[in-house]
């Protein structure tokens, strides 16, 4: 059983789809970027990510926020 909570996505298909695919392209990124510049495999892999892949992962987040949005989940508070 799931316990849905409020402002939460009931869609763990995204998320095992997701997160994997985002740490394969940091370390893909980081492989490529370290064949031109040796110094990058003693970066880590998060600070590589953040910095070249970053904005892929804001658009996916943006995008999901609008399917969170648009379903309901996400409820405004109505002032007093």
């Amino acid at each position: 059983m799931s316990r849905k909570t409020e402002g939460s996505q009931d869609d763990p298909v995204v998320i095992v789809i997701i997160i994997p695919l985002l740490v394969y392209l940091g370390i893909t990124v980081k492989s490529f970027l370290a064949g031109y510049f040796p110094v990058v495999e003693k970066v880590p892999t998060m600070i590589v990510f953040m910095a070249f892949c970053y904005p892929v992962y804001a658009l996916y987040e943006a995008y999901n926020v609008v399917i969170v949005f648009n379903k309901g989940n996400l409820q405004l508070k109505k002032p007093n």
